[in-house]
């Protein structure tokens, strides 16, 4: 057998001395010794009572040569109580012809979990040179926890065995038990023939590699299931996922109402049963007070339009463009803060037009006047639906008194853009979405909108009084897209931008008019209603809806503005033709709106394809068929609306809190410009008939322009949220239950 000897010298100065203890009669301290300072010439010193002596010597080693293990060591890995792992090893020799025969005694597994481990092998084997041996090692563990142990082979020859290293990990099975945080659960209180709509919110346990949890169905009994309704659809939640179920809740009987639940899943646990609690009480009994306050530490100028968002966040659209992100803090009753957590100026620095379709250089800022929120708290979508910040119109008198010449700012009546921003790290980006939108000479323009179905519903003034072109609006028509409630499929223009198709100007040249889509030239290169394309009408009628609102049942309603007298009459006939005033006083008007519906203002543009524009190349914008309906005035009251409401009444949301026992919960509340109040208006359970309206709170600062409501489970819910027009201020109502 092939040997190899180390040598070395090892020089035991101090901690490998031998040292000699004199314990017969201690050595004076007169005594010397041999050598200098105490060397008595070999390297070794003595020190009184002690003799120190320096060892020399040679030891060997002997090492196999030749001998491979492949792998060295392992780890076999994580494994599953009642589950087991091998690895195979292999041993050879691979040494040359000639080498010496490797000699393998006995192979005994130790460290510190031997007798969880067992191997093939049992030693007493002889390698030849180019002889191999699979040797297997099993882990099965007997309990959880990091497990070790060593094979020792013990060679022939050699000084020391060889150990080759084996590791793993067992733990228990991982489960997946399915839990609910609250049991009873308690949805509070609901008006008599109300519903309000509360969340179940179910959890799976299993940590991170348990088994996912399939929840089949829910199971309604005990007492009064029929109070309660499971909207739910088969889902499944992966390991530490939480889902919710929406439950309704409500009644036409008074009184506590209770319900048995039974969560039908896979999970490791049994399914999860809980009780259902709630009462129905009377809404006369149930009192809507509200405190009014005033958010501290934020400076607003000319505030239009607010929401939060899904990031609890306020967002605050200003008249000049500019887009405030609030964050909002509650220090106790009635006691909010704010701060300007970032201003965003990418709607504000788009580029205005004249009514020409020329860039105008000299106006820097923006009209917002919409503004929706859509998205997750980690990434929050703004819409926005701006227009050229210019106003005209307004002047003269129907006795020739005062100017006569209209108030005709040139602003570009094609200027409404709809835009998408999209949070982007700290920054926002910027997409127009659809350009070439109607605005009015007036302040009538590209105002609220929602998202519905995945489609945005946006809603752009009217260009008229009653119908007709006249004086105080700058004499120009109803435009194809103006005066509606329009269906923009965001999905399908996707991540461009989708310039509206025009009329030919024939004030421009060529058939692509410069500056296309902008620069309505009083309708000359009005953008066209076309078949097929992702702006279409949804509903029609509206003089100056500010909002469009969707109540917890899906439902939509609107608020347009009423005529006013002296600024404009109904068409003659379905024509487009010019009077100069006339008119009447009639209020504000709510509608519920309904996909083909009509609201009573028409539009002779979109009533008769006779109404053309471009002398020289009569066109008319419509390529769809024209709606009749469109050519007759009806006035609020008469044409459909489910009230009418004295004075200029704008921003429109829906209650979805269920404060007061729920007995405003799917409600409407509207602000009221004119009358600096907020109203409430009080809901058929089928959302069809008023059953009242009633004001909220009176006397707010000058003037409440829009309004949002919290709903249950949002950041303040319950609250109501208004912005002041020309006092810069957002109020707040807290309700008395908050």
């Amino acid at each position: 057998m092939l040997k190899k000897t180390l040598t070395w010298i090892i020089n035991f100065a101090i901690a490998s001395a031998l040292v000699i203890v004199a314990t017969a009669s201690p050595v004076s301290a007169q005594e010397t010794t041999a050598g200098t300072d105490g060397d008595n010439g070999t390297g070794s010193v003595s020190e009184p009572g002690k003799i120190r002596i320096d060892l020399r010597g040679a030891g060997h080693v002997q090492s196999i040569s030749g001998l491979s293990v492949n792998p060295a060591s392992f780890d076999v890995g994580l494994l599953i109580m009642g589950e087991s792992a091998s690895k195979q090893v292999t041993l050879s020799h691979t040494g040359g012809p000639e080498a010496e025969p490797i000699m393998i005694n006995e192979a005994t597994l130790i460290g510190a979990n031997p007798d969880e481990f067992s191997t093939s092998f049992g030693g007493f084997t002889t390698l030849q040179p180019g002889d191999t041996v699979n040797v297997v090692v099993t882990l099965n563990p007997t309990y959880p926890g990091k497990k070790s142990a060593a094979l020792r082979l013990t060679i022939e020859g050699a000084t020391n065995p060889y150990s080759l290293f084996a590791s793993g990990e067992a733990r228990y099975p991982l489960t997946s038990d399915l839990t609910t945080p609250s049991n009873p659960l308690n949805l509070g209180q609901v008006a008599l023939g109300g519903t309000i709509v509360k969340q179940l919110t179910l959890e799976n346990e299993g940590q991170a590699g348990a088994p996912y949890i399939n929840v089949s169905d829910i199971i309604l009994g005990g007492d009064n299931p029929a109070a309660f309704d499971m909207q739910f659809s088969p889902m499944t939640l992966a390991p530490g996922e939480t889902k919710q179920v929406n439950i309704g809740f409500g009644s036409n009987a008074e009184g506590t109402k209770t319900a048995t639940v039974e969560v039908v899943h896979d999970g490791n646990n049994q399914n999860v049963e809980l009780m259902l609690e709630g009462q129905v009480v009377n809404p006369n009994g149930v009192p809507t007070n509200f405190t009014t306050k005033t958010l501290a530490g934020v400076t607003l100028d000319k505030p239009t339009s607010l929401q939060f968002g899904p990031d609890g966040k306020l967002y605050v659209a200003e008249g000049d463009g500019l887009i405030k992100v609030l964050n909002v803090t509650r220090a106790g009753n009635g006691n909010y803060s704010g701060s300007v957590a970032q201003t965003i100026s990418s709607v504000k620095n788009v580029k205005n037009h004249d009514d020409d379709g020329d860039v105008n250089n000299s106006l820097n800022t923006r009209l917002i006047t919409g503004l929706l929120v859509t998205g997750t708290a980690a990434a929050p979508v703004i819409w926005v639906a701006s227009s050229d910040p210019r106003q005209g119109g307004g002047g003269g008198t129907p006795n020739g008194g005062g100017s006569q010449q209209p108030n005709d700012k040139n602003l570009d009546t094609n200027s409404g853009i709809l835009h998408k921003l999209t949070k982007n790290g700290g920054g926002w980006l910027k997409q127009d979405v659809v350009r070439g939108l109607p605005r009015s000479e007036e302040n009538h323009v590209p105002n609220g909108l929602l998202m519905k179905d995945g489609k945005i519903l946006l809603v752009t003034g009217g260009h008229t009084n009653e119908g007709a072109p006249s004086f105080r609006f700058v004499k120009i028509p109803e435009y194809a897209l103006s005066a509606a409630v329009l269906e923009i499929d965001v999905n399908a223009i996707g991540g461009g931008t989708y310039d509206l198709p025009t009329l030919d100007d024939e004030d421009r040249p060529g058939v692509n008019d410069a500056n296309d889509p902008f620069g309505g030239n009083d309708g000359k290169n009005q953008a066209k209603l076309v078949a097929g394309g992702p702006v279409q009408i949804y509903s029609t009628g509206y003089r100056n809806a500010y909002d469009i609102a969707m109540t917890p049942n899906g439902m939509l309603y609107t608020v347009d503005n009423g005529s006013n007298s002296d600024w404009g009459s109904p068409p003659s006939g379905c024509s487009n033709n010019y009077i100069a005033f006339g008119g009447s006083n009639f209020p504000d008007n709510l509608h519920l709106v309904t996909k083909g519906s009509y609201g009573g203002h028409p539009n002779p543009t979109r009533g008769s394809k006779n109404n053309k524009f471009n002398g020289s190349n009569p066109q008319s914008p419509i390529e769809v068929s024209a709606n009749p309906e469109e050519c007759t005035f009806k006035a609020p009251g008469q044409d459909g609306a489910l009230t009418t409401i004295g004075g200029s009444t704008n921003g429109l949301t829906a209650y979805r809190a269920s404060n007061f026992s729920g007995a405003m919960y799917g409600d409407l509340v509207t602000a009221g410009f004119g009358g600096k109040k907020i109203l409430r208006i009080n809901l058929s359970t089928d959302g069809t008939t008023v059953l009242s309206k009633d004001t909220l709170v009176a006397n707010l600062p000058e003037a409440p322009l829009d309004v949002w409501a919290q709903g249950d489970g949002e950041v303040f819910p319950g609250t109501i949220w208004s912005v002041t027009y020309y006092d810069d201020i957002v109020t707040i109502l807290e309700p008395s239950d908050y």
